[in-house]
């Protein structure tokens, strides 16, 4: 591919986004985005056209230089030439493998599948080298230590993502610039290099759907950590579901005791309970690719949710998960591009799943933002289908995401 190719076809995706996301905007302004069959199918023609271009461009060879911190032999970003294998023997290179750290969440992410830097390193001297590597993030988090002993000839590759304090990060509410410490030692005292390096620290408010390693290129996938936020056991949520258990027939919220019908019922229950607290609806397209380098949408937590009586589309959602799961169902979060809405197993492990569009609860009963959650689901997944993208129809289960990749609640 050509670069005037290559240029075009940037620019034709470029546009192809800006439809896309203004379709979102006029889908997701409806009070029933299923009520709007023209305006969906327009979006779904723009979401295949979408996926074609971004098709085209996939597989391209990432720049060599992508990610690279510093460099032995070379230039660090720091600027400054670096030691290298003429002079210590040693050859290094640091990666960076987040482009931006995502606060809210980093304490629940391990260093071995999403570092946040990764260390190179060869050593061609002649006699064994002792060195320490270290990094921090100033302000923000502890030390990451580690010595490795290394012989002629010998390669190692080390992750480090440091501790973060906690409440540090309670004071970053907007996107931060934050500088990144790196350290190589010998340890016979003498430094080797310590360079420091602006990053980006994402508002501990949002929630993060991905971020980019900038190391390969690729998407580093955040969405499944959603799970953290639907929070069943803060007391704002049971207060609510007690209000539910008084609003079902059998003034009772009994989990999976029942079939079907009766699941269905307390899920009822639990949504008249929230139209009752007056929870409104506010429009506020999903932010999925608009920021380059990460995918992140600024969201409530349910308790702020009810506290403040309003909700999006992905706060209304996790809000009901939350109350859900404090329920003892299973609640899964149903993300489309630019949008999100509710399932529920109808059975225990039963692999059935129902949908509900929780943007409805200010506007329409509870059987009407049933059948608009039906219509969405299958609206998209037959383009999933159609396209073989999952991105456009995903299902994630919070059980299963409590239990296989044992994400916690955030509070």
């Amino acid at each position: 591919m050509t670069d005037e190719t290559l240029e075009r076809k940037r620019r034709a995706l470029y546009r192809q986004r800006q439809d896309v996301m203004r379709l979102r905007r006029q889908l997701y302004a409806e009070a029933d985005p299923a009520g709007a069959p023209a305006l969906l199918e327009s979006l779904l023609e723009a979401e295949e056209a979408l996926h074609t271009l971004e098709a085209e461009l996939e597989g391209r060879a990432p720049d060599e230089a992508r990610g690279v911190l510093l460099k032995t032999g070379g230039v660090s970003q720091a600027g400054g030439m670096l030691m290298g294998a003429e002079t210590t023997g040693i050859d290094v290179e640091v990666l960076l493998r987040q482009s931006h750290v995502p606060t809210g969440i980093v304490h629940l992410l391990d260093a071995k599948e999403t570092p946040l830097i990764t260390f190179r390193i060869k050593y061609l001297g002649d006699k064994p080298v002792r060195l320490r590597l270290t990094s921090f993030v100033e302000g923000y988090s502890a030390q990451e230590v580690d010595t490795v002993e290394l012989h002629y000839n010998e390669s190692v590759e080390i992750a480090h993502l440091p501790t973060f304090f906690p409440e540090r990060l309670q004071a970053v509410t907007e996107m931060t610039r934050a500088t990144l410490h790196v350290r190589i030692d010998d340890l016979d005292g003498v430094t080797e290099q310590h360079s420091t390096f602006p990053i980006w620290l994402l508002a501990r408010t949002s929630a993060y759907l991905g971020v980019e390693d900038p190391a390969t290129g690729e998407w580093i996938d955040f969405a499944p950590y959603l799970a953290s936020w639907v929070t069943p056991n803060r007391p704002e949520v049971m207060a609510l579901l007690r209000r539910a258990a008084d609003l079902h027939p059998q003034k009772q919220i009994v989990g999976y005791q029942v079939d079907a019908a009766g699941i269905a019922a307390q899920v009822r229950a639990i949504f008249d309970a929230l139209k009752a607290a007056e929870i409104v609806y506010v429009n506020s397209v999903l932010a999925f690719g608009v920021t380059r380098g990460t995918y992140m949408q600024r969201v409530r937590l349910p308790r702020e949710a009810l506290a403040q009586k309003s909700a999006n589309c992905i706060d209304g959602t996790l809000l009901m998960a939350s109350l859900l799961e404090a329920a003892s169902l299973n609640p899964a979060i149903v993300l489309v591009p630019g949008h999100a809405f509710l399932a529920w197993e109808t059975q225990d492990n039963g692999g059935e799943w129902d949908y509900l569009e929780t943007t409805l609860i200010g506007a329409a009963d509870f059987d009407a933002a049933q059948r608009s959650g039906r219509t969405m689901a299958e609206r998209q997944r037959t383009l999933a289908e159609r396209t073989g993208d999952g991105s456009y129809f995903r299902l994630l289960s919070i059980p299963d995401l409590r239990v296989r990749e044992e994400i916690t609640p955030l509070e």
